[in-house]
Order: structure tokens, then sequence, then C-alpha cells
């Protein structure tokens, strides 16, 4: 049986839909979320495609409205962290919105942002998303300056407990925060649809490959989880085991005596990591 096609018009109109329930999320009223979703211009990218680059103008706010994004700080030397693996119906970076047009060129990227799967995007001018602000009610601007204050003291908690982790915890705390937000129900536990390499663990972690691919191959022994088909299925096992899948924050969350070969710490491999974790807590605070 063929499948029904689906025109451009309503395609389009499913991907504003989409858009509007995203924008409501991030703190928008309903109708000034309408309003930004009709204008947003929607791009498709590709899996492995670069949105944008650390440095480039921050003036253009993108929402995901399906696939998957990763996020990277990188530093002069080269060295590069995956600070997020975003998901529809996020905002990639910050919504940083200056209202003050004459100093609107001076924000930049953070991040640089890179398609994990093809995705579709909306984009939309900062200059549009500000003139919304500016019609908003108080409460409507307290409500989402909130949200942005809660995302950002989020994002920096993560990395501030990261600094207190040695590897194996941090890929345990990693491998957790990917089941509960892209994890799907399986009679074997939970699956992560995302094809995540030992490479994209590291860079998640702030370790070497060798030493993510050691720990996994561990953590798959003690059974934790199992890689089936380029996926990694995390064990609903229920064993009292701290290293078990329902454990694994537990044994996240305290951090432990290095083992032989696991000397290094989140700060010492990427000492990116402390400066962005700096700098997000003062924007944090400043909002």
């Amino acid at each position: 049986m063929e499948k029904p096609v689906r025109n451009k018009g309503t395609e389009m109109h499913d991907s504003q839909a989409s858009l509007h329930d995203a924008l409501e999320s991030l703190g928008w009223p309903r109708e000034v979320a309408f309003h930004l979703a009709r204008s947003a211009h929607l791009v498709t990218f590709e899996k492995a495609a670069t949105i944008f680059h650390a440095g480039e103008p921050a003036d253009l706010l993108y929402v995901i409205v399906s696939g998957e994004v990763k996020l990277y700080y990188g530093d002069a030397e080269g060295e590069r962290l995956l600070v997020a693996i975003c998901r529809r119906g996020e905002l990639l970076g910050s919504m940083d919105l200056e209202l003050a047009a004459s100093r609107e060129s001076e924000a930049t990227q953070l991040f640089t942002a890179e398609a994990l799967s093809r995705c579709k995007l909306a984009i939309i001018t900062k200059a549009r998303a500000a003139a919304a602000v500016r019609d908003l009610a108080a409460p409507e601007i307290l409500a989402l300056v909130q949200r942005v204050n809660r995302d950002w003291a989020r994002f920096c908690s993560r990395f501030l407990a990261f600094l207190m982790m040695d590897v194996r915890s941090r890929l345990a705390y990693a491998i957790a925060e990917v089941a509960e937000t892209f994890g799907i129900a399986d009679p074997r536990g939970k699956l992560i649809p995302l094809r995540l390499s030992h490479e994209d663990f590291g860079e998640l972690v702030g370790a070497s490959r060798p030493m993510v691919s050691k720990h996994l191959k561990e953590l798959a022994k003690a059974g934790v989880f199992y890689k089936q088909n380029g996926r990694y299925i995390l064990s609903s096992n229920d064993q009292p085991n701290a290293t078990r899948a329902g454990n694994l924050r537990s044994l996240a969350a305290v951090p432990r005596t290095a083992q032989a070969g696991d000397t290094t710490t989140f700060h010492r491999k990427v000492p990116a990591a402390r400066r962005v974790a700096r700098r997000d807590h003062v924007a944090a605070a400043a909002v």
C-alpha cells in the first residue's frame, strides 16, 4: 500500500505548529509565539552539516523543529567539548535578546552547532524577537527571563558537577542523561536511538577515546548496557549493584578515587570547560 503524499503546504503547517509549541514551551506567550512562528524561516540541514560556528554574529535564533543537533565549545588549541545534544523543541545556544541596536553587533555565538541527524531548524532574527519582547507585559517578560535563567543555571550546574567527577562517573552520568532525554522504552531496558561513537562520548565527558572505550567495556561487562546494531540499550536489570542502569546517577553523584590509569580529570583534560562554566555562570547571574 502506497503512503499518502504530503504536500509542501501541509508540511509547512505542521512545522509551524511544532515551532509554535516549542516557542510556548520556551516561555513565549501563545499569541507572540504564533506570530514568531509565522515569520520564521525553515531550513533543513543534512547530517554532519555545520549550522553555525563559534564567533559568528549571534543575530539569529535557531529552534529545532525536527532532528538532533550537537553543540561544541572549543579553544584556540583545537580542543573541543561536546556541551550538549539538543533535540526537537530546543533553542540552540542562548536567548540573549539585546534590545540596544547599537550593541547588537557585539553578540557572537559561544558554541559551534553541528547536525547529529538530518534536521529542520526554524530561524528567527533577534531583531524580530527583541521587538516582540518590547510589546510584552511585565509579568510575561519576567516569565521569559526566569525561563532563560533556569536553563543557564541548569547548564552551569551540570558542568560544575562534572568538575567533581572522575572519567567513569562522568561517563555514567552522561549515559543516564542521554537515556533519560532520548531513551525509548524497550523490553530490555531503554533504547538510545542516537548513533553515538566512542569519540562522541569522549567529547561529551572531556576524556580521550581510549579512556572512554575502556570504561564503556567495563560498564558493558557489568551488565549496565550493551550495544546492538550501532545503538546502546540501557539494561533494565534491577540487581542491587551501583553500576546497574537504575543506579547510574547515584554512581555519578559520588566522586571516586581514580583507579589505575584513570587519572584524567575534567579540568585538566579540557581546560576550556572551566572557562566556559565560569563565563556561563556570569551570564546566568546577569540575566
